[in-house]
Parts: C-alpha cells; sequence; structure tokens
C-alpha cells in the first residue's frame, strides 16, 4: 500500500514504499513519479531539494517511492512493476516518471521485462547511466578490491553498472517494441563542481573517456531512440534539483508534448589527454605508495582514497620537497559510499619518482589513484601502449565474477597474455580486466598506467 505522509517526514525506508504530496491541492494533469538513484532513497528529491515545492506550485501532484539502494535493475524493476500498477489504480491514471541515476534503468526494467508500460505516460531521465560506468568497472577492479570490500560497495547495484553488464542489459531491452511504444526524455550533464569538491575526482577521471557531470558520461546518457531534451553545466547533484531542470520539465509534463525546446546538445571538445594509475590495499601505522612521473606530464592530481578521514598524508616528490595540504571531500559518485578523497593538483611536477607516505592510527583501506594529464598533439600515450611497444610490460588481472556474485566464489587469474584465455568457457559473469602497464619512454623515463575494462559473457557464451 502507499502511505500518505504529511509534511514528507518519514523515519523509515521501507523498499516499495509510495507516499504522494498531501498538501498539493487543485492538481491537474498526470500525477509526477519521482524515482532515486543508487545508494540514495526519495530523500534525495526533497531534503536538499526544491523539486517538491515548485512541482506543487505548478498545480501537478508529486509521488515518491523507496527502492533498494543496493539492488540491481531486475529486483527494482519487478517490486516497481508492481507499484506502479497499484498507483494507476489509485489516480486512475497514467504516471510521468522522472528518474535520476541508475533509478532511469529500474524504471526501464518495469517497463520492458515487469509488463508496467500500460501504466506510464512517458519517462525522463536525468543522468541515468544506460550504458553503465566506467567508475562502476574501477569499484571492482584488482586496486579497489581492498577499499570497496572495507566499505562493503560491491553490491548488486554497481555489479550490474559495470559497462559490459549493461551492453548485456541492452541487449535483452533496447530490441523490445515498448521502447517506442512510451516516449523516453534524456538530460545529462558536464559539470564537476569546484576544484576538490564531491564529484571532482570522478570527472576527472571520467575525462578521459568523455564528458561527464562527475558520475556519468553524458555519452551513456543517452539512448538511440530517446529524445536528448538538453546537455547542460549540471553535475551529478545539481541536475535533480528542480530550480535547476523544472524549466525543461514542465513541458513534458503536459497531456501532450508537441512544442518541447530542445537545448544546446553538443558538447566541448575535451582538450588533452588523461590517463590513470592505480594502486590499493591496507595499512595500520604507516603506509607508503610509489609512483613514476614522466616528462611531458602537465599535470598530476593524487587522490588517495581512504575509509578514514583523519589520517595524514605526505606527497614528496623526486626533488625532496613535501606538500602537506590534502584537500578532503566525502565521494558523491554513488560508487564508493562513505569513501573519503584526500587530494592534491600539481602542475608542471617533477619528473622521476614520488612518494604518499600516510601514518594512521586505525586500520585502512585504500585506493591510491594518480590521475596524468597531457596537453593534445604528439604521440597518445595510451594509443601507444595499446599498440604494445615491446618495452612496454603488460600485466593483466583478470577477475571472474559470477552473475549471482554475491553466492558463487569468484575467480582470479594474473597472466602477461590476455589472448590465451578462453574467457567464454566460463559460465555467466562479468570479467572484470585490470591492465597494469610500466616501461620507458623514448627518452628513457619510467611511466606506469592503469586501464580497466569489464567483458561480460551471457550463459549462452556470448562475449560483450
Amino acid at each position: 500500500m502507499h502511505e500518505k505522509v504529511e509534511g514528507i517526514q518519514r523515519e523509515t525506508v521501507i523498499p516499495g514504499r509510495w507516499f504522494m504530496d498531501e498538501e498539493a491541492v487543485n492538481t491537474s494533469g498526470y500525477p509526477i513519479l519521482f524515482v532515486h538513484g543508487i545508494n540514495t532513497s526519495s530523500d534525495t528529491w526533497i531534503q536538499d531539494n526544491d523539486m517538491l515545492s515548485i512541482t506543487r506550485g505548478a498545480g501537478y501532484q508529486s509521488v515518491f517511492i523507496d527502492l533498494h539502494p543496493d539492488e540491481d535493475m531486475w529486483r527494482n524493476g519487478e517490486i516497481l512493476a508492481g507499484k506502479l500498477l497499484e498507483m494507476y489504480e489509485f489516480f486512475n491514471e497514467k504516471m510521468v516518471v522522472v528518474t535520476h541515476s541508475k533509478g532511469g534503468i529500474d524504471v526501464q526494467s518495469a517497463l520492458v521485462h515487469y509488463g508496467a508500460s500500460p501504466y506510464v505516460a512517458r519517462v525522463i531521465t536525468l543522468s541515468t547511466p544506460h550504458h553503465g560506468s566506467e567508475l562502476a568497472d574501477l569499484a571492482f577492479s584488482k586496486w579497489a578490491g581492498w577499499l570497496t570490500d572495507a566499505l562493503k560497495s560491491k553490491t548488486n547495484a554497481v555489479f550490474s553498472l559495470q559497462t559490459a553488464y549493461m551492453k548485456g542489459f541492452r541487449a535483452e531491452t533496447d530490441g523490445s517494441d515498448l521502447t517506442q511504444k512510451i516516449p523516453i526524455y534524456t538530460f545529462g550533464g558536464t559539470g564537476w563542481g569546484g576544484a576538490y569538491s564531491e564529484l571532482f575526482w570522478g570527472g576527472l577521471y571520467l575525462s578521459r573517456f568523455g564528458q561527464s557531470d562527475g558520475a556519468v558520461l553524458v555519452k551513456s546518457s543517452r539512448l538511440s531512440y530517446a529524445k536528448e531534451v538538453a546537455v547542460g553545466d549540471w553535475t551529478h547533484t545539481t541536475i535533480k534539483r528542480g530550480s535547476e531542470v523544472f524549466p525543461y520539465l514542465k513541458d513534458l509534463y503536459k497531456e501532450d508534448v508537441t512544442d518541447v525546446v530542445y537545448g544546446e546538445l553538443s558538447e566541448l571538445a575535451l582538450e588533452g589527454e588523461t590517463s590513470a594509475l592505480h594502486r590499493g590495499g591496507e595499512f595500520e601505522g604507516n603506509g607508503l605508495e610509489r609512483f613514476s612521473v614522466e616528462e611531458g606530464v602537465e599535470s598530476i592530481t593524487v587522490d588517495w582514497i581512504s575509509d578514514q578521514k583523519s589520517t595524514v598524508y605526505k606527497l614528496i616528490g623526486p626533488d625532496g620537497k613535501e606538500y602537506k595540504n590534502w584537500n578532503v571531500a566525502l565521494d558523491a559518485t554513488g560508487y564508493f559510499p562513505g569513501a573519503h578523497h584526500h587530494s592534491i593538483l600539481l602542475t608542471k611536477p617533477v619528473p622521476g619518482s614520488w612518494e604518499v607516505k600516510a601514518v594512521s592510527r586505525q586500520k585502512e583501506h585504500y585506493m591510491l589513484s594518480i590521475l596524468f594529464h597531457k596537453k593534445s598533439g604528439g604521440a597518445s600515450l595510451v594509443n601507444a601502449l595499446n599498440g604494445g611497444p615491446p618495452s612496454v610490460k603488460k600485466t593483466y588481472t583478470i577477475h571472474h565474477l559470477p552473475m549471482k556474485s554475491g553466492k558463487k566464489p569468484s575467480t582470479l587469474i594474473t597472466s602477461e597474455d590476455l589472448s590465451s584465455l578462453p574467457l567464454a568457457d566460463f559460465e555467466e559473469g562479468i570479467h572484470n580486466i585490470t591492465t597494469d602497464l610500466e616501461g620507458k619512454t623514448e627518452q628513457g623515463s619510467d611511466f606506469q598506467r592503469t586501464m580497466v575494462q569489464t567483458v561480460y559473457v551471457d550463459g549462452k557464451g556470448n562475449i560483450y
């Protein structure tokens, strides 16, 4: 059953419970259902958000639902389908569904795979990772394991948002006639917030793949058969705020959508090349990590992502100079909930061997990420690495994760020859592949990089 809550004050969150804005009066048109994303609840629309008051002021009935914050689109989609039927019978009217982040995937699962399409007029997705997120790939990768295991963030939700898993979901979903039956309108963001903000690191990491809002790539927010309304300077947080997006939403709430003015959809060209190095582990007392910076690097961001906030860190350059002014921000990407980013941005770093020293009174689990940025022009380092120069050593760590990863053991393989591994021989699941590279530049400097990718093998042996 649904719950009527005056003032929208609730003490508990129960997946499947839905409630409506009791202060809305003289409403007309479709009821508007708001669906939250990963690691959040319906509060994301209500607390520190003016979406409720703006929707009420415009004369619409707001409806909210809580789903599992840590479950995949199949479990949430099934729950949501049953609740959409309840809402349809209660209001005697179809719903317009507004979704944030993974909520858009949960909704599409309900419509296409669980029979809820008769109850929905249209769907609006705000920065939904329709094609997954490279941050989800990273969360299940080799070097993130110490941290994500400690955070207990390797959930079914994050698992399902790995890019290869989402290729499988798209293959099962996009061919359905129902994808054309229910109109979908998409939004994407390109803002990260200020330097060292809660989404800055996510945006910087994702910049190697394209523009993003700090958690989701613009190109992942798109569907070929959907209508893209706008790509704006929104972060993954601001894109769901009423004052930010309601000017676009109001035309999508009408009985007939005929006069929507679509925004500027072009993306800015990314300047330069960003590549990454990842390391990880655990320690108690003193921790140490070393990394190399080659010549030609314009800037580096050193980001020590930890389950501790008060650890003391020190970055030491090849010239002996020490850097102690770390910026601290709580992660807001959704993929490392509860983690703290300790970061320093340096321009024109001195080439050579660098160290990060950490001192903690508690046991600490961490992932160290070094993001290297080079100017445009010249040969791409990552492309050169992909080409496989003889001087580059590649080590592949393949983590096979069965689809029911919580019930079956995973398999870990390390190899220097990826082509010899028969991925299709494994049972259905994800192969999360971490490639560690090390070698020397033409000038003789040491360099190191890490690349993460995922491969999905379905129950029939098809590889995505």
